[in-house]
């Protein structure tokens, strides 16, 4: 990305931030006030899809009208997800075998063709066994899907408030009546919590996000709001921002899920930041962060229960104190995992990267020639 859209490699950095926080506090058991903040955290997730919708819908239209536009935009995107997540699932099968990974039951074999074709969160016992966290990645891939199809239908800005509306507020509602009718028929043999992560970790329920990315694109690229330059302004819409997310940690919102109504606030922040990248939140510490944060994501979980386990066998004092734990694990899941997913990213995100730019260039070069040949 150019310079001027460092803002989003600053905001995938809080994104993966607040995920390590919400996960070392999970496999802690920390309760009360303080687990409802770290929940809030590991809505980080939600701000990576919008963030992954804008940055979609614009590669794209800087490529628009390009032959093949679709086709590359597939191979970019395989070569993009899929050799770090293969990676992850070697790494904790090498680890963990059939064995838990610190959060749920560990994995039967039939789940491993489900999470190698990243389609994991299209059941319920899948979603997270094999790879912890997999289910976003699932969800990723199968908006990916959809992408061609919305790009090129919700194309005007009538047709995308429409399609906000529907994702953000009906939705969620249809998925709620779906879930108990397809509860007893379906997954009558699954426990009601993990019911419950499916309904609402699977598209449906979380495309309300999306649709904020995607909006989020449209009014950058139409310069709508472009007072947001204003500093007073900018200072102004942060501090409400900041403070409306800080209300949610305590105040259900009534029309709107939660997860959704934080996409809306990271949108806010997302537009705010595009017109001034303020450097307390734009700068190297948190680009850095947000260049690694997909190694970091699938990385941190092996961290933090390695760590967790470690502790709880050498140090059961400490591991009797949640609070005292929940600060160290959180210290050691960014000292660990950020070197760790530093290796990852240098070796095989970007190495995978140009793999698939080559692989383009070479398909590309192939129908050169085989144009001119039948010419």
């Amino acid at each position: 990305m150019k310079e001027r859209f460092t803002y989003i490699d600053s905001l995938r950095g809080f994104a993966i931030a607040g995920v390590i926080i919400t996960h070392a506090a999970s496999i802690v058991g920390i309760s009360g006030l303080l687990r409802r903040v770290t929940d809030v955290f590991g809505l980080g997730v939600q701000l990576f899809f919008v963030i992954s919708a804008f940055t979609i819908f614009y590669t794209l239209s800087r490529s628009e009208g390009r032959e093949n536009q679709i086709r590359d935009f597939f191979i970019r995107r395989f070569f993009r997800i899929i050799p770090v997540y293969w990676f992850g699932i070697i790494i904790y099968t090498l680890v963990y075998g059939m064995g838990s990974r610190g959060w749920r039951e560990g994995p039967e074999l039939w789940h491993y063709p489900f999470h190698i074709f990243l389609v994991n969160v299209l059941h319920p016992l899948t979603s997270s066994s094999v790879v912890p966290g997999g289910w976003s990645i699932s969800c990723e891939i199968l908006f990916y899907l959809c992408v061609p199809l919305l790009y090129y239908y919700i194309n005007t800005n009538i047709r995308l408030a429409i399609f906000v509306v529907i994702t953000v507020f009906l939705l969620p509602v249809a998925n709620s009546v779906l879930s108990h009718i397809l509860n007893p028929v379906l997954f009558a043999n699954v426990d009601p919590k993990t019911q419950q992560q499916f309904w609402y970790r699977w598209l449906p329920n979380q495309l309300g996000a999306f649709s904020f990315g995607m909006l989020l694109f449209r009014i950058i690229k139409t310069h709508s709001l472009s007072f947001l330059s204003n500093r007073v302004t900018n200072v102004a819409g942060i501090a409400i921002t900041l403070i409306a997310m800080g209300g949610l940690v305590v105040i259900k919102p009534i029309v709107i899920q939660k997860h959704l109504a934080y996409s809306f606030l990271f949108m806010v922040l997302a537009l705010l930041l595009s017109a001034i990248p303020w450097k307390i939140f734009v700068n190297r510490a948190t680009v850095f962060l947000g260049q690694i944060s997909y190694s970091s994501y699938l990385i941190h979980f092996l961290v933090i229960n390695q760590c967790f386990i470690f502790i709880s066998a050498h140090f059961p004092s400490l591991a009797a104190n949640h609070l005292k734990l929940f600060i160290v694990l959180t210290l050691l899941g960014f000292a660990f995992t950020i070197p760790l997913a530093y290796l990852s990213y240098k070796l095989i995100e970007q190495n995978a990267i140009k793999w698939g730019r080559k692989y383009i260039t070479y398909l590309n070069e192939r129908t050169l020639k085989l144009e001119k040949v039948s010419s």
